[in-house]
């Protein structure tokens, strides 16, 4: 068993291509070079007209399903699941190992799975925790079920330490859990798209560019991050924000610019495809959020020698100690905020080269293949010894 191949199905309900999304493609992408065998499954989201995770893997390449669903419940996403688990096994002869990352996932892996409990050697399933959302109470109310039904799940991975404690307070065995830092395809600067989209967007060349990558909802604290920008743009003609994604938040964060007369200082630039440009016209990531677990945008913009201001919160300290540039502020915290991109905006620009060396050494999507690669090897091996015993 030690040195079979694994089979792992990656399984994803997406609503975009925000930064889960972004790791799914990459692991999905690194498995085949890691020694093992991945496919992606992405469950179809019935709200939107483009399945945006599915059509990347797809055109880029990637063994890739869209399974169906027309619901928030479809017995059809179960029988086409558990059909994938069952080609899976006929193709190998073993189990595949099934890695969700999201809870409608592992709701769905979770009862296709028990379809085959007479096999006497059920898939592994494993579930990586991309970060906790503290919001809504219907939100809430899906993190504990999301709890109560992973404690089933044979590994539970975190992308952030301190959610290592948070799943041993909910009752997982420290045993099922495991810490994988998210890789990422280390994205390089791109100079000429930079000047192109520099033109298009008529930013000026000596304009000191703030950037904040994320979805527009109330956990990435946005507003906050326009309150504490609007002095500072006050005082400093050359500052512009863009900001870059999309959601629910869009057109209340696009009020409040205007309330605050930051319209033509800031730049909603929606959801895009050309995040090279977007960091490479870049002089500081900016990153407010109120929780995260180890974000992708800070990895990115440091890939591509961005410095970075951000909350302290999950990982983000960690990252930024091997940062000559970055810097932390307690989150939730305007003013300390606005204080960071003073000193930002009056400091000469510099390029965050330890910060590139770091992420390319030690977060690239090859170093987090490898890492699960081991851990589904691990999983494989116990589930034969026990069938074997």
């Amino acid at each position: 068993m030690s040195q079979s191949r694994p089979f792992a199905l990656q399984v994803r309900s997406s609503a975009g291509l925000y930064g889960a999304d972004r790791v799914v493609l990459a692991l999905n992408r690194a498995l085949d070079r890691g020694g093992a065998r991945g496919r992606l499954l992405s469950i179809n989201n019935y709200r939107m007209h483009e399945q945006a995770l599915h059509d990347v893997a797809s055109s880029s390449g990637q063994d890739a399903v869209l399974l169906p669903c027309r619901g928030r419940v479809d017995a059809a996403t179960i029988g086409a699941l558990s059909a994938q688990i069952g080609a899976a096994r006929g193709r190998t002869g073993t189990p595949p190992v099934v890695h969700v990352h999201d809870y409608k996932s592992a709701f769905y892996a979770w009862l296709a799975t028990r379809r085959e409990h007479h096999s006497g050697q059920p898939a592994p399933l494993v579930a990586t925790l991309h970060g906790w959302v503290e919001g809504s109470t219907a939100l809430r109310l899906y993190t504990r079920l999301e709890l109560a039904l992973l404690r089933r799940f044979d590994a539970l991975v975190v992308v952030a330490a301190e959610q290592i404690d948070r799943l041993a307070r909910a009752g997982v065995p420290r045993s099922r859990i495991r810490h994988v830092d998210n890789g990422i395809e280390c994205p390089v600067r791109d100079e000429a798209a930079a000047s192109a989209l520099r033109a298009q967007l008529r930013i000026a060349p000596d304009a000191h560019v703030f950037s904040a990558v994320a979805r527009l909802s109330s956990e990435k604290n946005l507003a906050m991050l326009l309150r504490a920008f609007a002095p500072v743009a006050s005082r400093h003609p050359h500052a512009v924000l863009m900001i870059v994604g999309d959601g629910p938040e869009r057109e209340s964060l696009e009020t409040l610019a205007g309330d605050l007369a930051l319209n033509g200082r800031v730049r909603f630039l929606g959801m895009r495809h050309d995040m090279p440009a977007i960091y490479t016209l870049t002089d500081h990531l900016v990153l407010p959020s109120l929780t995260e677990g180890m974000p992708l945008v800070v990895l990115e913009a440091m890939a591509c020698e961005v410095p970075v201001i951000a909350s302290a919160v999950g990982d983000i300290p960690r990252l930024l100690e091997h940062s000559a540039h970055g810097r932390t502020v307690p989150p939730g915290d305007a003013e300390a905020l606005e204080s960071a991109l003073e000193a930002a905006v009056t400091t000469p620009r510099a390029r965050d080269i330890a910060a590139r060396d770091f992420v390319r050494e030690r977060h690239s999507a090859q170093a987090m293949a490898a890492a699960y690669v081991t851990l589904y090897r691990e999983l494989l091996e116990a589930r034969h010894a026990r069938r074997a015993s």
